[in-house]
């Protein structure tokens, strides 16, 4: 789900998909 308050998160994961798993 992408949200204002996940945008953030968002591009971590992008940045370091390893985080999202």
């Amino acid at each position: 789900e992408r949200n204002a308050h996940n945008f953030p998160l968002d591009l971590a994961s992008v940045e370091a998909p390893s985080i999202n798993g």
